[in-house]
């Protein structure tokens, strides 16, 4: 019944990657205009996911599991680069050296036939990247910053990642590691519901957000 709202994704990505490019003069810095760049390489990913199949007779695990290879390691740079604390920029690095080494142990696991999704390393990049993102929230609350967070483009963009891929994650493994019947409907509303969750914060963040507050 649903099976068709997870190709709607497409223009959630298309819409948000448009709003980023209309608010690119909010964006002062190569940091926040990595943002919107990242949001249209997600569009480009599900565009070449949708056809992958047709064009070459294989399932689109081996596109989705690049696109989380990428986008995974920039969510966790892009972390790095917003925390100030030595100690914890050392975490994230050791954050991302974590799920690059877990990203090739499971390449190796799924040697003989890699047409699957990487179900561990999804699961570890969304742990370091709570982590990671709890490390931000708690550097906001304990300074200035916490009088105009909400005016941060940064702050809206790791909300919306945290939004997606939280509750996704038990749903995934429920999946996969429960054997739970994979409905394909229900799976379809999901992922569509937690794209409208997480690209309506990253078009709040590309309007609301000021300059000043984005470098």
């Amino acid at each position: 019944m649903f099976e068709f709202l997870r190709f709607y994704t497409f223009y959630l990505a298309l819409f948000s990657g448009i709003i980023g490019l209309i608010s690119m003069h909010k964006l002062p810095g190569n940091r926040a205009k990595f943002l919107v760049i990242l949001i249209w390489f997600s569009v480009v990913i599900e565009k070449v996911g949708y056809y992958f199949t047709e064009w070459t007779g294989l399932l689109n695990y081996y596109v989705f599991n690049f696109y989380m290879l990428v986008s995974f390691s920039a969510y966790i740079l892009l972390l790095r680069s917003l925390l100030s604390k030595v100690n914890h920029r050392l975490i994230a690095i050791l954050c991302f050296m974590v799920f690059i080494i877990s990203y090739f142990l499971n390449i190796l696991y799924f040697k003989e036939d890699i047409n699957h999704s990487y179900t561990y390393s999804f699961a570890i990049g969304v742990i370091l990247i709570m982590i990671l993102a709890c490390l931000y929230l708690v550097e906001i609350f304990n300074s200035d910053k916490i009088l105009n967070f909400k005016r941060s483009v940064f702050f809206w963009y790791i909300l919306g990642i945290l939004v997606f891929h939280v509750p996704f994650l038990p749903f995934m493994l429920a999946l996969n590691w429960f054997l739970i019947k994979h409905d394909e409907s229900i799976f379809s509303l999901v992922v569509f519901i937690l794209n409208v969750l997480a690209h309506s914060c990253y078009i709040i963040g590309f309007l609301w957000s000021e300059k000043k507050y984005n470098y």
